[in-house]
């Protein structure tokens, strides 16, 4: 015997009186106790009460036994038990499930379908035993005794084979109820047995115990008439495969309820059947799980060979005939049941994901319905329109107008709120999907599904090309204030911010300028918890922000102390969005089911493409053996209190050669400093670069040259004295010459108040040229000193003014 519960109602039950069980004197007091009972609801509640047993108004919990969604839950003794909250099963909507529930002194022990799903000791604070002799309700649970109904707590749905016994059934006693088995009544309370009182509507029916065991094959027809291809993927979208018959039993009735959309049809082949033998010619295999079908075949029927792997129903008969997989013939197709793949309604706000379960139940206005889990109904109320309705509260929630007759509401759709939904107002457009697409998937627009991984990633995956859509990247929350800096996690401290110097050249170094033109790149790096983020890719340039998008985020500002005379040009500036972290779980509502991060899951990189002029202050006593030190200073523009480079994640970066025109880029360095004044203090990143002059070209030019002319004015110290004439015209020739080579070099350097090494170098071999020139030798002893001045003084001199010299260039850092 199965009992119906149907629409919600405070008075839709079916209750005994268990006290007309027992006589005077009789034990009704149990320390063991055993209920089973088999359960097939057709809408879910929020709250579904399977059984309930009171013997007070105050002791109106002595046993309840209900179930939320997927999880179960029960009552003891008035105690609710919260150690097996990991109790669940299926929803299994439509389907029977069998629960059987033992209580054997203190111990609760709980079987889904025979088997053994929880087990464990249990909340008794009053006592073990259980009292049975009260009024037991089945399908509501009882505040008061025998009344205080509510709504939110029936069920609807067939109950069946309920029996309470006072004793612990085996687990094989169980698995043999299970499976439909032979098994006694209980001994306390039978639904077999028993006269039920039935309340509010509730009704009665008689079948076989096997047939809670049989596995019903349901199918939809869907009487809109389309090719094959086509037919096939309108069965998929709502997560079911074209239907075949098993039996010619099976085949008759199909061929009689697709009589009632002839005229849809269109022709007198008008119906697809789920099988093929494309794999193996003459062997006809169905569409839902691959098994040979048990054909239907039309006289002188298969006759295409490997050129019809398809088939359809004859109107006249219901007879099969074989025929192309791609032949453009429209015939409506029917669709087998498979409630493994969920229809889905996203879009409202529900929370509990089992809400937005539906299901194709049957047909109202000539079209196939969408029934909701929890009672909402989704149906054809015109030639264009569609329309979703509450049964539990029988109110309009909102209408759908659809572009032709044989629209479905699958995939997208822009609704009409008839009522208050979610915080937006009646007449509001809402936008929902409905498709079978899980938690890892993106819907189209069309109800196709596809990964997440695939959505905005510049292909288009999606047969509408929805996927590449609207693919905003950022959602800021309300209030957000992009030229506010975001706050650091620890109250009171600054944001830090990753920098990376990347230095691309050094188009010009000037030490007569005094300046340095260097082409480079700042990467600044930091995270915003504010915004949300959508659908980010593993490489930046997956992630790069448009220029619309740039402008929403709040970004560091920079100044340079040392530029030279403003001169300073961005080239180009990009923003990208690094994934770091984790997406957050999805939210069933989302229409589109997009994979959402928060802000701490991404940082945001902000680089900017700068060419500028630098002063640099060159000091040029050791030139041309002098090593500069030139500076890149970046200021942040934000006090140090609310913003600040990082010290850790600052970098610089040169990748070309370092071997310049006139120098070598010996090391380059950075660091995290600070300025401005007393009153406000900014942050400053420092990128030093250490630059050694390439002497060789100055020593070919200056320093070989002036060594050779005073090697040449040397020897004249050895011509002979009366050749006077001679030695002038040497002498004044290697002068002039060392004047010229003194000139050349010293317009090629800034003027400095100081004396460069290098003008000791010139100014030496011009002063002792020029004493040379003065010696006038008149008599021997003057030339027994020219003798010793060539010999001893003049090499002695040479030698230690190298000495001198060289040491003190190789001698200083």
């Amino acid at each position: 015997m199965q009992l119906t519960c149907g629409r919600p109602s405070r008075r839709r039950l079916l209750r005994y009186n268990l006290t007309d069980h027992f006589k005077e004197g009789d034990v009704s007091e149990y320390p063991e106790a055993t209920v089973c009972l088999r359960a097939r609801p057709s809408t879910l509640m929020s709250y579904e009460s399977h059984i309930s047993i009171a013997t007070s108004d105050q002791d109106n919990d002595v046993l309840h036994m209900y179930r939320r969604g997927e999880n179960h839950g029960f009552y003891y003794n008035g105690v609710r038990q919260y150690g097996f909250l990991d109790m669940t099963n299926d929803i299994g909507l439509h389907q029977w499930s069998h629960y059987c529930h033992n209580f054997h002194n203190g111990e609760y022990r709980a079987y889904i379908h025979g088997k053994l799903e929880a087990k464990g000791p249990f909340s008794v604070p009053h006592k073990v035993p259980l009292p049975v002799k009260g009024i037991i309700t089945i399908g509501q649970e009882q505040d008061l005794l025998a009344g205080a109904y509510d709504t939110d707590q029936s069920f609807r749905g067939h109950i069946a084979q309920v029996n309470i016994w006072n004793r612990s059934l085996t687990p094989e006693e169980v698995m043999v109820q299970a499976s439909c088995g032979p098994a006694p009544l209980g001994n306390i309370f039978s639904t077999d047995r028993e006269d039920i009182e039935l309340l509010g509507g509730a009704t009665v029916e008689l079948v076989e115990p096997s047939y809670f065991c049989e596995k019903a094959v349901e199918y939809v027809i869907f009487p809109e008439a389309r090719e094959m291809a086509e037919s096939k993927l309108k069965c998929n979208r709502v997560g079911y495969e074209v239907y075949t018959p098993k039996d010619a039993a099976d085949n008759h009735e199909l061929h009689q309820q697709s009589l009632n959309f002839a005229e849809e049809c269109l022709s007198n082949y008008h119906l697809w059947i789920g099988v093929t033998d494309e794999e193996e010619e003459d062997v006809w295999r169905k569409f839902t799980d691959n098994t040979v079908a048990q054909t239907q075949f039309e006289l002188n029927e298969p006759n295409g060979g490997t050129g019809e792997n398809c088939m359809l129903m004859f109107l006249p008969n219901g007879r099969w005939v074989d025929t192309s997989c791609v032949i453009q013939w429209p015939a409506c197709v029917p669709c087998e049941v498979d409630r493994r793949k969920k229809l889905r309604l996203r879009g409202f706000c529900y929370t509990n994901e089992a809400e937005t379960y539906y299901e194709v139940l049957g047909y109202k206005g000539g079209k196939p319905y969408f029934h909701g889990y929890y009672g909402y109904m989704v149906y054809k109320s015109g030639p264009y329109e569609w329309e979703m309705y509450d049964t539990a509260e029988e109110e309009l929630v909102a209408v759908l107008k659809v572009p032709s007759k044989d629209t479905y509401p699958i995939g997208r759709h822009i609704w009409k709120l008839k009522r208050s939904m979610c915080n937006h107002l009646i007449d509001s457009d809402k936008q929902l999907s409905f498709s079978i697409c899980n938690n890892d998937e993106f819907t189209c627009s069309n109800g196709d599904c596809i990964p997440k991984a695939k959505r905005c990633d510049t292909k288009d995956d999606c047969v509408d090309l929805s996927d590449e859509e609207d693919c905003q990247l950022i959602v800021l929350p309300k209030g957000y204030r992009e030229e506010r800096p975001p706050d650091n996690a620890t109250e009171g401290q600054a944001i830090y911010l990753g920098a990376t110097v990347d230095v691309l050249r050094f188009m010009k170094i000037s030490d007569i300028q005094r300046i340095i033109n260097v082409e480079f790149v700042v990467e600044l790096t930091w995270n915003d918890p504010r915004p949300t983020y959508y659908n980010l890719g593993e490489t930046l340039e997956w992630n790069k922000l448009a220029e619309e998008d740039r402008d929403l985020l709040w970004k560091p500002a920079l100044s340079f102390p040392n530029i030279y005379n403003g001169n300073i040009k961005q080239l180009n500036e990009e923003q990208y969005l690094n994934k770091i972290g984790f997406p957050l779980p999805p939210d069933f509502n989302d229409y589109r089911m997009d994979t959402e991060y928060d802000g701490s899951s991404a940082d945001v990189v902000l680089r900017q493409h700068y060419s500028g002029v630098f002063g640099c202050t060159f000091q040029l006593f050791y030139y041309p053996f002098d090593v500069q030190h030139c500076y890149l200073m970046l200021q942040l523009n934000v006090r140090k209190e609310l913003v600040e480079f990082s010290s850790d994640r600052a970098s610089v970066v040169y990748q070309e050669d370092p071997k310049l025109p006139a120098f070598v880029l010996s090391n380059y360095l950075i660091a995290v400093t600070e300025g401005g004044d007393d009153e406000t203090r900014y942050s400053v990143l420092e990128v030093e670069f250490e630059l050694k002059r390439r002497w060789t070209m100055i020593f070919l030019s200056v320093y070989l040259p002036t060594t050779m002319l005073q090697l040449v004015g040397y020897t004249t110290l050895y011509v002979n004295i009366s050749l006077m004439d001679v030695r002038m015209a040497v002498s004044l020739t290697t002068l002039l010459v060392l004047y010229t080579l003194y000139g050349n070099a010293s317009e090629a350097l800034p003027a400095t108040a100081y004396v460069k090494m290098i003008d000791v170098t010139l100014d030496y071999p011009l002063s002792v040229r020029r004493n040379k020139m003065s010696a006038r030798p008149s008599s021997p002893f003057a030339d027994r000193i020219i003798i010793m001045a060539r010999t001893y003084l003049i090499p002695m001199v040479i030698i230690l003014f190298n000495c001198i010299y060289w040491g003190i260039i190789f001698g200083t850092e």
